[in-house]
């Protein structure tokens, strides 16, 4: 380690504190107290994250200047000084201020750059592995939560747009009449509005899927498994994460996704990227464990990529667009005769559950409500639960958990595939209803 830092030009904290009193000038009365100088770099080294002691010297060494520095002191690369004098001279600017308290939402995002990026460059400069400058940057970023706030940043940047561009069709005179203003700018509102609902589907779809992930990871691994299938998904999404040409063809793929014409157009230039992905992954792979993971073990080492169920959600949310389109124009289409022959199959129906012995009425697909009441009249607000019954469904993939004091039979869709099924809480086993639902993910 001695080695090493002389050859990058090791120094001690002395170094640093030289170059803050040269940017803070002292009074004639009063001198800057070095370890209170020390302790404000130290907190600040508590806030974003970093393991403090990958910044002491292992063994004592000897500075650029010829100093002893001892073991366990702060060491610092020559080339850092003037970054950690910075840090510790903005130690009560208001960002600091707020960075200090772990408000990291109210610092803006140039001070975080300045952060991590210059920690990153102390660890690599200090020796480390990159390895290990990964995962703390990662603790830092992860901490501070910089690309989430890049990702706000960007999506207030579009709004902001937009409002410009309302503001722009208010001023403009010259071809545009108060009429048009009127109606163009309501056009804008409706596609907002439209946008908001698409938006919030894909969410719901999104957010179902990476649920009936996580509970299948966690109902099929052991705590020893899913710790270390965690300490590799790390080490693998660190890599990753930092490489440029990965990333650049991640963002390409987010840009597909988000066009209007991904689903007819772009999902074949969307798995020619993938195929570039995987190659990159497979590389990884090699480096990083030694070998090429076949595919059940490569499925059992992560959860899926964001991007992959972003997609999933995306298409999902497009058939279900379709499917009601497709339904709204049938419904249109139909004749009084259509509309009566309709509720007659739906009386039979509801005649055939009665005579199977089902308690609740087939407009109520669910047991929720009748739940609720069972527990909130017995006083048993805890939810005992009775027991999982899986459902014979089209995905194969549906359960529903049955709470104690739940009984009888009663007709619910599959919250995966919306499937009909009929589902007796006595002998907690379900059975297919012969009926067609929407082949769909169900949202809330």
């Amino acid at each position: 380690m001695s080695r090493r830092c002389i050859d990058i030009g090791i120094c001690g904290f002395e170094k640093v504190f030289e170059s803050f009193c040269a940017k803070n000038p002292s009074t004639a009365d009063v001198e800057h107290d070095k370890d209170k100088v020390r302790d404000k770099y130290t907190e600040i080294l508590d806030v974003v994250g970093i393991d403090k002691e990958l910044l002491r010297a292992k063994e004592k060494v000897t500075d650029i200047d010829g100093r002893t520095v001892k073991s366990g002191t702060y060491i610092f690369p020559e080339q850092s000084v003037d970054f950690c004098a910075t840090v510790i001279h903005k130690y009560t600017s208001s960002d600091f201020k707020e960075l200090r308290k772990a408000n990291f939402d109210k610092v803006t995002i140039g001070e975080i750059v300045f952060l991590i990026g210059g920690f990153r460059i102390m660890l690599r400069d200090l020796g480390y592995s990159e390895e290990v400058v990964l995962k703390q940057y990662n603790a830092m970023e992860r901490l501070m939560k910089y690309k989430l706030r890049l990702a706000i940043d960007e999506l207030e940047c579009q709004l902001c747009a937009i409002h410009k561009l309302a503001e722009e069709c208010e001023r403009r005179d010259i071809s545009f009449n108060y009429y048009d203003k009127t109606y163009f700018i309501r056009y804008m509102a409706f596609k907002m509005a439209a946008t908001k609902c698409y938006i919030e589907s894909v969410y719901g779809s999104y957010t179902d899927i990476r649920s009936e992930e996580l509970s299948e990871i966690a109902y099929d691994e052991s705590p020893q498994m899913s710790t270390e299938r965690i300490n590799k998904e790390m080490i693998f999404f660190d890599a990753l994460e930092h490489n440029d040409k990965y990333q650049r063809l991640l963002r390409q793929q987010e840009k597909l996704i988000a066009e209007d014409t991904f689903i007819k157009n772009k999902q074949k230039r969307f798995k020619e990227i993938k195929v570039e992905l995987d190659k990159i992954r497979e590389q990884y792979q090699t480096e990083l464990f030694g070998k090429l993971l076949d595919e059940e073990e490569d499925d059992s080492l992560m959860i899926q990529h964001p991007i992959d169920v972003l997609k999933e959600a995306v298409v999902d949310t497009d058939l279900w667009i379709k499917d009601n389109a497709e339904r709204d124009e049938a419904e249109s289409a139909k004749n009084p005769e259509d509309i009566e022959r309709e509720n007659a199959e739906r009386e039979r129906i509801r005649q055939w559950l009665e005579e199977h012995g089902v308690n609740l009425s087939f407009d109520l697909p669910n047991t929720d409500e009748q739940e609720e009441e069972i527990f909130v009249q017995s006083g048993n607000l805890s939810l005992e639960v009775k027991g999982t019954i899986r459902l014979p469904c089209f995905c194969k993939k549906g359960q529903i958990t049955a709470y104690k004091g739940i009984k009888g039979k009663c007709a619910i869709k599959c919250p995966n595939c919306g499937y009909y099924i009929i589902v007796d809480y006595d002998n907690m086993t379900a059975e297919p209803l012969e009926l067609y639902g929407p082949v769909r993910r169900i949202g809330k």
